[in-house]
């Protein structure tokens, strides 16, 4: 990992967090960076752009304020280079700009303004330069669900469909990651939906949890289990494609990060099962006779590391070389505290040489005592951008904060996974 370069000291509790949101995006010798900064007004997603031959950075730029922590940027490219960014909600509609020029951030278009109640953006460019969105839907007393929007070309932002429903009310949360395939017209859609009826603390909530994907061959018009088998939207845990269930009464919980597809077009899910002490970190990918193939990530830890709780809301691309690259966040839990910006935090790498069968896990540089490094956001494919074969990764140095609405002075790091 090349030494990081420090694009802010103002960074959100939350700055890079959410790896459904892709934060970077390279493109013809450019890369541009999005975040979630705190400065003295308040929240704000910023941006920068380095010149990939000079190694130089751009000032930042302020696209727009943010309601909370949760309303960071989602960002892609079109085919003909503007750049688009949705950020702002937290259970309200989303605020969109297009670049005014291509591949330059230091000037965007007028702000729109779609959706009601909305959370957790995914952002992705059809072959056609229709943008494709998915985000997770609140309603009051009533099951939550995760809706597609879709906007064409000079077009408004339109509802598309429910594509996914939970089956309790009061509050579900969907970490839900959409990739192309390599023909730019299948989806792929992986997905953790965790239902908690009944929040009592943050530390405390009894939770249904579900890891799945769903497949869209039809640029997200109809949706099918990965064999073909079609499926009524919305979806349930009962009618996707599903790895795994379980719920807090068994002392375990799941965490999931981006998914990725590989060189011959297996989809790649990277997901952890979380004890109170303990997480357990896994790859998994489909078999060709159906079921799940599920790599145990832990065992290629660092020798002095594998006692120690490895959380997979971190994030998975291919490298130059066909070969998967994942990196998540590592932390000690054995005073049994949230794992949810634990002072012990760190980030690992595993690098794999053989597909994805076995991996090589390395610690990603030092950091500073008591200080969480975590929330790692890899640059991934969102339909026209260039990933180099050493893609690029934001993550953030503090804290997470009391609340949504705490301004902090966190660290906001760039750095290139080579």
């Amino acid at each position: 990992m090349s030494a990081p370069f420090l694009l802010s000291s103002s960074g959100s509790g939350r700055a890079t967090a959410y790896i459904e949101s892709n934060k970077v995006i390279s493109y013809q010798g450019k890369t541009h960076v999005a975040w979630l900064d705190t400065p003295g007004e308040g929240f704000r997603v910023k941006m920068r752009s380095l010149d990939q031959a000079s190694g130089e950075w751009s000032d930042e730029v302020t696209i727009g304020e943010s309601i909370d922590n949760h309303g960071g940027p989602a960002l892609t490219i079109d085919g003909e280079g503007y750049l688009h960014i949705v950020y702002f909600s937290h259970h309200h509609p989303f605020r969109y700009h297009r670049s005014v020029r291509p591949n330059d951030s230091s000037e965007w278009g007028p702000m729109e303004q779609f959706g009601t109640d909305l959370t957790y953006p995914t952002l992705l460019c059809g072959n056609d330069g229709t943008l494709i969105l998915s985000a997770r839907r609140s309603h009051d007393n009533e099951p939550w669900d995760l809706e597609v929007w879709k906007k064409a070309p000079g077009a408004e932002w339109t509802y598309q469909s429910t594509i996914l429903k939970s089956d309790r009310p009061n509050y579900s949360q969907y970490a839900a990651s959409m990739v192309w395939g390599h023909d730019h017209k299948t989806l792929y859609l992986g997905f953790r939906m965790s239902e908690i009826p009944h929040i009592v603390t943050l530390e405390k909530m009894f939770s249904y949890s579900a890891l799945g994907c769903l497949k869209s061959v039809d640029a997200g018009e109809t949706w099918t289990k990965l064999d073909g088998t079609p499926v009524e939207l919305p979806a349930t845990q009962h009618t996707a494609d599903i790895m795994m269930q379980t719920d807090s009464s068994q002392g375990r919980t799941i965490e999931s990060g981006a998914i990725a597809i590989s060189p011959d077009g297996v989809p790649f899910f990277a997901y952890s099962v979380r004890m109170d002490h303990s997480s357990e970190g896994y790859l998994a990918t489909p078999l060709p006779d159906g079921g799940w193939k599920h790599v145990h990530l832990n065992p290629f830890l660092p020798k002095e590391n594998r006692n120690e709780a490895l959380i997979m809301s971190g994030g998975i691309t291919f490298n130059g070389q066909g070969q998967p690259l994942i990196v998540a966040p590592l932390l000690n839990l054995e005073d049994g505290a949230s794992y949810w910006g634990h002072p012990t935090t760190k980030l690992v790498r595993f690098d794999s040489e053989d597909g994805g069968h076995t991996f090589n896990g390395k610690l990603l540089g030092g950091k500073e005592a008591g200080q969480p490094q975590w929330m790692p956001s890899i640059e991934r494919p969102t339909g026209f951008n260039d990933v180099p074969k050493n893609p690029g990764m934001i993550f953030t140095d503090g804290g997470r904060g009391a609340g949504c609405d705490d301004v902090l002075k966190n660290k906001v790091l760039w750095t290139v996974l080579d």
